[in-house]
């Protein structure tokens, strides 16, 4: 079994953890994140702890983002109150861990992704992954009906496929444009989640090694 070194830090900002928050923060991350090396063959990885509610998403208090293959952040809202701030570092941020982690992950074995369809597939592998480790949080943006699924199909077939490489990520996952909130990310599960059920023996580590078309493929859904 490879060890899984994890170096975190949680920076100094205005709006301060409580002691005892900081120590269980870092105890869950630490938990989780070696956890999740461990699945998907990740040796090191660098965790900085931003305690700032303008990075955080106003649904969950919490945010994250992965720059490199041995880097993410995690940004979590200090200002919430005690048992809101419980609750997201016990129940929703050991779901971030997994989702950044396996950005990690892709980051190490083909990259972030270079256009929509790549990112889409690399959001969707990370959502998908964090749901399966960690049950007990549903996130919104891996949250979706058939109807709903359908109309986000119609909108990514119906794209200016010649602007992929120049895309509006806000505008794509966020919800900032035209497009509806966390439109990326549920594609992105919904096409992870057949190709999970179509490749049921194969795992994440490998899984991680696999090119956003053959993925595409191998899920069986058609995006033409």
């Amino acid at each position: 079994m490879i060890r899984i070194k994890i170096h975190t830090q949680i920076l100094e900002t205005e709006g301060k953890l409580l002691k005892n928050e900081r120590k269980l923060l870092g105890e869950i991350i630490k938990n989780h994140a070696t956890n999740a090396g461990l699945i998907l063959n990740v040796p090191m990885v660098n965790i900085t702890i931003y305690p700032n509610p303008d990075f955080t998403m106003l649904e969950t208090g919490e945010g994250g983002y992965t720059p490199s293959m041995d880097w993410f952040h995690i940004y979590i809202n200090p200002t919430k109150k005690k048992i809101e701030l419980d609750k997201i570092i016990k129940n929703i941020i050991p779901a971030t861990i997994y989702h950044e982690m396996n950005h990690v992950s892709r980051w190490k074995n083909t990259g972030y992704g270079s256009n929509l369809l790549d990112v889409i597939v690399t959001e969707g592998l990370a959502t998908v992954f964090a749901g399966e480790q960690w049950k007990k949080y549903k996130a919104p943006w891996n949250n979706y009906s058939k109807k709903e699924i359908i109309k986000l199909l119609d909108l990514l077939k119906k794209r200016k496929k010649s602007d992929d490489k120049k895309y509006n990520h806000d505008e794509w996952f966020y919800g900032t444009g035209k497009s509806p909130r966390w439109t990326g990310y549920k594609l992105g599960s919904y096409i992870i989640r057949f190709f999970r059920k179509n490749n049921k023996n194969m795992k994440w580590k490998d899984i991680m090694k696999i090119n956003t078309r053959e993925i595409i493929k191998k899920s069986g859904i058609d995006l033409k």
